[in-house]
């Protein structure tokens, strides 16, 4: 079977479609057959853990600033 999907809005018992130019030639004059189809509602993403959303975040800082943070916290150094 040839097909080819078109998106199309149903208003008042109507359904209009066009069909795009590049497949006019082929499917002009033909009997088709349609099929109406509700289009899902996008899946909501579960929301993401607290410990994902820290892995997400990136700071720069000074390259001893993992082993000296508490300095840096403190003031003991800057940054």
């Amino acid at each position: 079977m040839n097909a080819i999907e078109l998106n199309a809005v149903a208003h008042d018992g109507q359904v209009s479609v066009t069909i795009p130019e590049r497949y006019r030639d082929a499917w002009n004059e033909r009997s088709v057959r349609v099929i109406l189809m509700m289009d899902e509602e996008p899946s909501k993403q579960p929301p993401q853990s607290l410990l994902t959303r820290l892995k997400q975040i990136k700071i720069t800082g000074p390259e001893d600033f993992s082993a000296e943070h508490d300095a840096y916290l403190s003031g003991e150094k800057d940054a």
